[in-house]
């Protein structure tokens, strides 16, 4: 009988206070960051940068996960398009194409 592994690693997650204290590894320190990645098999050496980053401007981590708004993030998502022609000249066009369509049948 076959049984299937799951082929994909997932990675470890940490709490705050866990990465807080990678982060100050990092900062005073004792560890580079690909050192730190490689030792706490996080994901990507981008996403330690970003606690890092986040560390440096608030003194703190905080978890942003799933708490975005649109009151946080005005232009969040794919951006509204704007008609080009006003709708009167739309709906014009729109039964144009009808009466070409009731023509033809």
């Amino acid at each position: 009988m076959y049984i299937k592994k799951n082929i994909y690693k997932s990675h470890t997650k940490y709490s705050i206070e866990e990465k807080e204290k990678m982060v100050l590894m990092y900062l005073n320190g004792e560890m580079s960051a690909n050192e730190i990645v490689d030792k706490f098999d996080l994901a990507s050496i981008s996403g330690f940068h970003t606690w890092v980053r986040m560390y440096k401007k608030y003194g703190h981590l905080k978890d942003n996960r799933g708490k975005a708004t649109k009151l946080d993030i005005p232009n969040k998502g794919r951006p509204k398009k704007e008609l080009d022609k006003p709708l009167e000249e739309l709906i014009e066009k729109l039964r144009m194409l009808e009466d070409i369509k009731k023509s033809l049948v």
